[in-house]
């Protein structure tokens, strides 16, 4: 069974939303389980009325993504703050599955068996729809080759990761770093 994860949209400054997310699950030993879009590659779905209201520093808007059990515990924590702290939860929905697309090349023999193996050998939770690899080994361009217009080896790959919210964002942050693989945004699709 898959673990269910919400996104919450929370009304107030990103510092004190963070402040306080962070420290409602220290408090109850809970470790990894909130994400803030921001920080994660998330999409946003609000265009340049996010950017207005980041420029004018009024109304700003978090989104977090938090597991069932916590996110009904940290919505009703939110409420109970009140005008106190300035925060005000505006929306929480369900997350159906998360996806990104990607694609890569390399003319390295080493490097792409490992970029096979990172799309093909999945954590759980994890699929890769229209997976179109594009692998050549051309014996003729054998030799010196950093600068040729042929190669002796090449691989090319495309497709869109999808899955489950935590785990699609968790292989995100685990490829990130790698300079051959172009990422787009994380997508969440929702119930």
């Amino acid at each position: 069974m898959t673990a269910r994860y919400y996104e919450v949209v929370v009304e107030g400054s990103f510092d004190l939303i963070k402040g306080f997310v962070l420290g409602f699950l220290q408090g109850r030993g809970i470790e990894g389980e909130a994400v803030f879009s921001a920080e994660r590659h998330v999409r946003q779905s609000e265009g340049i009325g996010q950017l207005l209201r980041q420029l004018t520093r009024r109304g700003n808007k978090s989104s977090i993504i938090i597991g069932e059990g916590v996110g009904r515990l940290l919505r009703e924590a939110l409420e109970r703050t009140g005008d106190e702290l300035d925060l005000k939860v505006l929306s929480v929905r369900e997350i159906k599955s998360a996806h990104f697309d990607f694609k890569f090349r390399t003319y390295a023999k080493a490097a792409g068996e490992d970029l096979k193996e990172t799309f093909t050998n999945l954590p759980a939770g994890v699929a890769v729809e229209g997976l179109d690899l594009k692998e050549e080994v051309r014996p003729e361009a054998k030799g010196v080759e950093a600068y040729a217009p042929l190669h002796h080896y090449e691989i090319r790959g495309k497709g869109r990761v999808t899955g489950d919210a935590k785990a699609v964002i968790d292989f995100y942050d685990r490829i990130e770093h790698n300079e051959l693989i172009e990422l787009g945004e994380i997508e969440l699709d929702f119930s």
